[in-house]
């Protein structure tokens, strides 16, 4: 949804970035996707990626901009990111700014291992 309360047909959905993200990692990742401990970084890194998404889809910034915050994994710019997405006022630009938020708690070892697997569908 943009200002003006009509959809956006070329914006996608919070859902769809999700489902669209997943299947990227999903398709560029060995048989670790098929172990416990790999469909926990799929699930996680794909929930990062469609909430980076949703922040450079508002941004009007594409993927190569999400690629460059992945790569850096500044926890900084992580947060910063999530308070731009809590200041949209969408409940999906909360719940995204709460996943990213969620994100710079963990370890940066396992942060980078995330952002490692987000980065296989960019």
């Amino acid at each position: 949804m943009r200002g003006n309360g009509l959809e956006d047909p070329f914006v996608d959905r919070p859902d769809q970035l999700f489902a669209r993200s997943k299947r990227e990692i999903e398709a560029h990742t060995d048989e670790l996707g098929d172990t416990e401990t790999g469909r926990y970084f799929i699930d996680e890194a794909a929930q990062l990626l469609s909430a980076l998404r949703l922040w450079a889809q508002n941004q009007y910034r594409s993927d190569h901009v999400v690629r460059d915050m992945l790569e850096a994994g500044d926890v900084v710019a992580l947060r910063e990111v999530a308070h731009e997405l809590r200041q949209m006022g969408t409940a999906e630009a909360e719940t995204a700014s709460w996943t990213i938020a969620g994100m710079t708690s963990k370890s940066s070892g396992e942060l980078m291992a995330i952002a490692a697997y987000a980065l296989r569908a960019l």
